[in-house]
């Protein structure tokens, strides 16, 4: 077995073995417990991402601090203004904040945005020969994966609500909003990734499966 593929084979089994006990937990009185280990989880499929990446670039380092950054600023915007997203308040899942906002939270904009985009990514390649891709290709590519980014925070919603992460008021509805956020921010995180050769230059297929790993897990939890 190649050394690759091995990193790969275990990679995935790591990823499932922890989502499937923290579904299996925290639908158990156990579930506190379950959910105190969210920063450790997120933490662990971040390193994993990384250790799957080809090749450590410059590149993906300034990416992955772009993506943290962008999406803590954004979040911290959120949740003292309400200008971003809505009215919500996060809960102590996420761990440390500042100014009521988890630092992790920008890792998770990161680990969602770029295994979307791999995903994404993955897709095209397999339907396309073509592998020189044009300006209106990957504006389209963008905003496709601008708009599955959407639809996995669609599924996340109920599931974070129900587990604490964070809450929306006055209401508790999720506004519509919100979306329209997510849509145009990981629009935003997702211009590099498409537009720099050397972050697409070949698929991480780790974060193709943690990407299916995660949507399964907070479809099940609702």
């Amino acid at each position: 077995m190649k050394t690759k593929n091995k990193t790969l084979y275990i990679s995935i089994f790591i990823a499932l073995l922890f989502h499937i006990s923290g579904l299996i937990g925290m639908l158990t009185e156990a579930r506190s417990w379950f959910v105190s280990m969210t920063p450790l989880t997120l933490l662990l499929m971040a390193g994993l991402i990384i250790l799957n990446e080809k090749k450590i670039t410059k590149e993906f380092i300034l990416f992955f601090c772009f993506c943290a950054i962008v999406g803590f600023l954004s979040e911290l915007i959120g949740t003292n203004t309400g200008l971003l997203f809505g009215m919500y308040y996060y809960g102590n899942a996420f761990g440390y904040k500042i100014l009521g906002t988890p630092l992790l939270i920008g890792i998770l904009w990161f680990v969602t945005v770029y295994s979307m985009g791999h995903t994404v990514l993955a897709i095209y390649r397999s339907l396309s020969k073509n592998s020189e891709r044009s300006v209106a290709v990957n504006f389209f590519l963008i905003n496709i994966t601008a708009a599955l980014t959407t639809f996995f925070d669609y599924i996340l919603e109920p599931a974070a609500i129900s587990l604490g992460y964070w809450e929306w008021y006055p209401t508790g509805e999720i506004p519509i909003f919100n979306y329209i956020c997510w849509y145009f921010i990981s629009g935003f995180l997702l211009v590099p990734f498409f537009m720099d050769r050397t972050l697409n230059n070949s698929v991480n297929y780790f974060t193709t499966f943690l990407i299916y790993i995660q949507t399964m897990f907070f479809f099940l939890l609702v």
